[in-house]
């Protein structure tokens, strides 16, 4: 069991951020505290299904308890310095942490879904040679709170923050304002929350209008599908659907994070993510692909980008860690686990790299026997980089190898890639956005 690291406290402060703590930690300090649990519950669905930055403006607990609380914890919250908007509707924010450390995130929109791509690390130590990121180097672990931030920042950002309805509150809410006691007339008083019609995360809103060109999914089983265009007109209501941590970092090397921040942001299944909504991509850190099966399963993606040690190494030098063998032995338990989840291998074509007939019929006979499927990745260029991609010719005949052998395999949609927000081109510059005085 890898162990977790406890949260810490923000710089020059005594207080706790409150955000990073897991339920179950929260209800222990509460109670450590000698505060009702059931507290605990109605704090967490204040700071992650309405988004609260106050305790003052949790309306079900008491004056005395939100002043209490206010001593106790700080919410944090990451500044938003710079914004870039994609024609294609995706978002990239530059987000400074309380250390002036500067990440990014992505928020995509699309017809069926609405995904936030987040940051695990500052930087990244794994080094991939294709990789922005990496090119840019290590400067640390980002906290839990850091990591669920992000999530919530997007979503003010966009004007998903719902206020509760009249519904969702019991009456006599509205006299739950004085007191503090653990009586079971206060504990009557709490929020009682209903799901959204997707059954996820955060309630929902109008969400603005806008067109989004240039979204692209296609997927086979056996055959090769032409890409589909869903552009268009797309308005209406609208909640955070999806997350990816597939932003800056590595997120398995910060494991202990990044699991308290995916359980913060499941929680339970009205106020949180479902598990299937949630992506970690990996370079393959194979003990912890193993860990995680325990932990808490979730969808796992591989950037595997190719079929032999030699080629990987020489892209990817953690392979030099951790071998294919290695990644595929882990994969295998993580589906003995868990069956029902397809681990999806990410493949990133490079001209004249892995990109022939032979690397797709070798990948073809690596991947067959596991439960899985691949997605393929057209890469995006940044400044100083010695790599091509490959032309759409080999792209469609890779592609089509490998479906033609069996393989579920998909053509990522390029989403972002105007803005230096595609897969591989995160950095911490404020180049390619604009730059905004004040927006939290």
């Amino acid at each position: 069991m890898i162990a977790t690291t406890p949260p810490t406290q923000k710089p020059n402060s005594c207080k706790d951020g409150i955000l990073n703590y897991s339920a179950d930690e929260l209800e222990a300090k509460f109670a450590e505290e000698g505060i009702p649990k059931f507290r605990a519950s109605q704090v967490l669905v204040w700071l992650y299904r309405f988004g609260k930055t106050s305790f003052y403006d949790m309306t079900n607990i008491g004056t005395d308890l939100q002043k209490r609380l206010d001593e106790m914890f700080y919410i944090y919250r990451p500044q938003i310095i710079a914004t870039a908007e994609s024609a294609d509707g995706t978002v990239k924010f530059l987000l400074e942490m309380s250390d002036r450390a500067m990440i990014e995130c992505v928020y995509i929109p699309d017809i069926k879904r609405n995904t936030v791509c987040v940051s695990s690390q500052v930087g990244c130590a794994v080094g991939c040679k294709f990789c922005k990121t990496g090119d840019a180097g290590f400067t640390r672990d980002l906290l839990t709170e850091e990591i669920v931030s992000q999530l919530l920042v997007v979503r003010d950002y966009i004007g998903h923050q719902r206020k509760p309805s009249e519904s969702e509150l019991l009456p006599g809410d509205s006299q739950c304002i004085e007191g503090t006691g653990s009586t079971q007339q206060e504990a009557d008083c709490g929020l009682q929350l209903k799901p959204s019609e997707s059954g996820l995360l955060l309630g929902d809103t109008e969400r603005r209008s806008g067109v989004y060109i240039g979204v692209h999914e296609h997927s086979s089983t056996g055959s090769t599908q032409q890409e589909t265009d869903y552009g268009g007109l797309s308005e209406g209501k609208s909640t955070l659907t999806n997350v990816v941590f597939m932003g800056m970092g590595e997120p398995l090397l910060n494991y202990p994070n990044v699991l308290r921040a995916m359980r913060n942001m499941m929680l339970d299944e009205k106020v949180g993510l479902s598990r299937r909504k949630i992506t970690v991509s990996t370079a393959g850190i194979s003990p912890v692909i193993k860990q995680i099966a325990k932990d808490l399963p979730c969808r796992l993606a591989v950037s595997l980008h190719a079929p032999t040690d030699e080629i990987r190494s020489s892209i990817m030098p953690i392979n030099n860690t951790y071998s294919i063998e290695s990644i595929l032995a882990a994969c295998s338990e993580y589906h003995s686990h868990h069956k029902f989840l397809k681990i999806t291998f990410e493949y990133l074509l490079l001209d004249g790299i892995n990109d022939s007939k032979e690397c797709a019929m070798s990948l073809l006979k690596l991947l067959k026997p596991l439960h899985s499927k691949v997605n393929i990745l057209r890469f995006n260029s940044w400044d100083g980089c010695g790599f091509r991609a490959s032309p759409s010719t080999k792209v469609q005949s890779f592609t089509r190898i490998l479906s033609t052998g069996g393989l579920e395999v998909s053509i990522r949609s390029k989403r972002g890639a105007d803005i230096m927000a595609a897969c591989g081109q995160l950095s911490s510059n404020a180049g390619d956005c604009t730059v905004i005085q004040s927006r939290t």
